[in-house]
């Protein structure tokens, strides 16, 4: 085993705990049919598809740890009604920080604005 595939584990309930895991990158996965969705002429960058839900399940994936995964439900707007499921795999810390960022982002947009001078 490469030491680059390796790391180490925090320390947990006050001890120096060492095991080492294999890497398991954060990922997004879009399903092949998706392809299909984006025009390929040059004036299009991509397609915008509504959000029409999100969901999600956690668990201990065997040597790699906490994993949580969000399932987001696209859908096509307009004339077209393909619907895609896009999937986000990450370790649990990656998980808080998005957390953080929404709710920080959130509390951002509710603040009223403030005075011009």
């Amino acid at each position: 085993m490469s030491s680059t595939s390796l790391t180490k584990s925090r320390e947990r309930a006050g001890k120096s705990q060492v095991s080492l895991r294999r890497n398991w990158p954060n990922t997004m996965n879009f399903p092949q049919a998706l392809r299909d969705a984006i025009p390929s002429l040059p004036q299009y960058w991509g397609r915008s598809l509504i959000l029409a839900s999100v969901d999600g399940r956690c668990g201990k994936v065997r040597g790699f740890g906490k994993r949580v995964r969000l399932k987001f439900r696209v859908e096509e707007s307009g004339k077209l009604s393909g619907k895609f499921d896009v999937w986000i795999d990450m370790d649990a810390e990656a998980a808080r920080g998005m957390a953080t960022l929404l709710g920080k982002l959130t509390d951002e947009g509710e603040e009223p604005p403030a005075a011009s001078q």
